[in-house]
């Protein structure tokens, strides 16, 4: 399918270039805001420090791509092995070449998740050029769609807490675009369906069958983008695209290790979610419980559509304008296809969580921005700035980027405040025990995934229990006293160490029993 001007469509002034350049303007320094507050700043939360942690651990030698290996304990019943089977293991893989590039400090997962932050920015531009024409107004504000990214709630904490979905969304975005690029290149056909099935197959081996949704590029595409249905096509893409997929796949796990692993992963992870057999969240539960996603979603996409609103209400009854502003329908009908398809399979199963549906956000960014556009365009229009009131809003969106700048260096370093106290306990805990040392813990301190990761990531410590009679032990408040017998019992001292939460011993007569 080639791609066609529609004809009928205004001309419009915005189409000139400086109105792009003060979009992406304004776009960067916002997005700069918006990222830079968790991205430039140490601490995240437990799940994308255990990542990092066993990215470098396999940087150094622990585990490798089919065996990673956070460490001998883990903060949820589900994973009791050293191998850690809770999700498929190739963004450890790429993010461990990071430490080895970068080395063991905080940064490193920092630079990972902007890398790929940046590469989903980048597909998100080629995803809007590829099927807007060359001649269309709108072809050259591909500034609008990211835009919108940063209208998002979850991308101002998703993108830079190392994720799995984000890694999967870039993979899954890839495919797209080289679905589309095979579709509308037949002479091409046999390339772009290759490279489509192998990033699909990444994006599986980064977070397993939440990816599959790239499947239905094909028939939505067929469907919804051109004039008139193209169901034959869609067909052979979709029996392409799945035919390949499961080629690969039965060939992966002809290999031993990997069998393995996938079999303890689907036994572990996915078939235990879908009976409901993993975590349990409040708000999952009741008859509305798998419906949660669908109110993160709209939620999530509600800042846009509130946009689009005023700019339909300026169009309607401030410039009285009732001129047709033809919108992309097909693009719209596409996107916003494929972003209910990355989001509605996941009501299979109670296990939801807000950052389920990064994958969407592209999509939804993409399909709202086709909508959103000629009300804009109108908009511009109808106000008629002067070529000098385009050179002062063009200043001030260069000072916006200087700022968001000086911003971004300001904070750099600097704990994040939600994670500063445990940042500053780990720390001294880690000065005194030694890398490598398992660290004795209560039982009510085994489930918690913030210590967990936190010692694990940044001093490779591992916790187990009194019984094993560790070199230090770590109590906090819930069981100090409980403890404090049976630690003296076994010859434990308490170590000089001024700590807000926790108490620190350490056992250096062996010989008590």
């Amino acid at each position: 399918m080639s791609l066609r001007s529609w004809p009928g469509f205004f001309s419009v002034v915005p189409t000139k270039p400086v109105y792009r350049r003060i979009g992406w303007l304004f776009t960067l320094a916002w997005g700069a805001f918006i990222v830079f507050r968790r991205l430039l700043r140490e601490g995240m939360w437990a799940d994308g420090l255990t990542y990092a942690a066993i990215s470098r651990n396999m940087a150094i030698g622990k585990g490798s791509f089919w065996s990673p290996i956070f460490a001998s304990s883990f903060w949820l019943p589900y994973n009791q092995t050293e191998t850690f089977y809770e999700h498929p293991p190739l963004l450890f893989y790429i993010q461990s070449w990071f430490f080895r590039l970068l080395g063991d400090t905080y940064v490193t997962e920092r630079v990972y998740c902007l890398v790929v932050f940046i590469l989903i920015i980048a597909l998100i531009v080629q995803l809007w050029r590829q099927l807007i024409p060359a001649d269309h107004p709108l072809y050259r504000w591909e500034w609008l769609p990211v835009f919108l990214v940063f209208t998002f709630p979850l991308t101002e904490w998703t993108y830079e807490q190392n994720y799995l979905d984000a890694t999967m969304s870039l993979f899954c975005l890839l495919a797209v675009k080289y679905t589309i690029a095979g579709w509308q290149n037949p002479q091409r056909w046999f390339l772009m369906a290759t490279l489509a099935v192998l990033s699909l197959l990444a994006a599986f081996l980064t977070k397993g069958p939440v990816s599959l949704h790239v499947l239905a590029v094909p028939g939505l595409y067929g469907l919804f983008y051109g004039r008139t249905p193209e169901i034959a096509k869609a067909i052979r893409w979709t029996s392409i695209l799945t035919g390949g997929f499961v080629l690969l796949m039965a060939l992966l796990v002809l290999y031993e290790p990997a069998r393995i692993f996938l079999q303890a992963y689907f036994n572990q992870q996915v078939w235990a979610a879908l009976n409901s057999k993993r975590e349990v969240f409040e708000d999952t539960q009741g008859p509305f419980g798998r419906m949660y996603i669908i109110k993160v979603l709209l939620i999530n996409v509600a800042p846009a559509v509130a946009l689009q609103a005023v700019l339909w209400a300026l169009n309607r009854f401030w410039f009285k304008s009732r001129e047709p502003v033809r919108p992309l329908s097909g693009l719209i009908r596409f996107y916003i296809g494929l972003g209910l398809a990355a989001t509605l399979p996941i009501m299979a199963t109670t296990k939801q969580i807000d950052y389920y549906v990064v994958a969407a956000i592209p999509y939804m960014a993409l399909g709202l921005a086709a909508w959103m556009g000629p009300q804009l365009l109108k908009v511009i229009d109808s106000v008629s700035l002067s070529p000098r009131s385009l050179q002062i809003i063009l200043g001030a969106g260069v000072f916006a980027c200087v700022a968001a700048g000086v911003y971004g260096v300001n904070i750099a370093g600097t704990p994040y405040h939600s994670y500063k106290d445990i940042l500053v306990e780990v720390n001294k805990i880690g000065a005194v025990v030694p890398p490598d040392t398992k660290l004795g813990v209560c039982p009510e301190m085994m489930v918690s995934p913030l210590l967990h990761s936190y010692i694990q990531r940044y001093n490779r410590l591992e916790m187990t229990t009194l019984d094993k009679k560790p070199d230090y032990f770590l109590a906090d408040e819930r069981c100090r006293d409980g403890q404090q017998q049976q630690l003296t019992y076994l010859g434990y001292q308490p170590v000089s160490i001024s700590l807000k939460s926790y108490s620190l011993y350490h056992r250096s007569d062996r010989s008590v029993k």
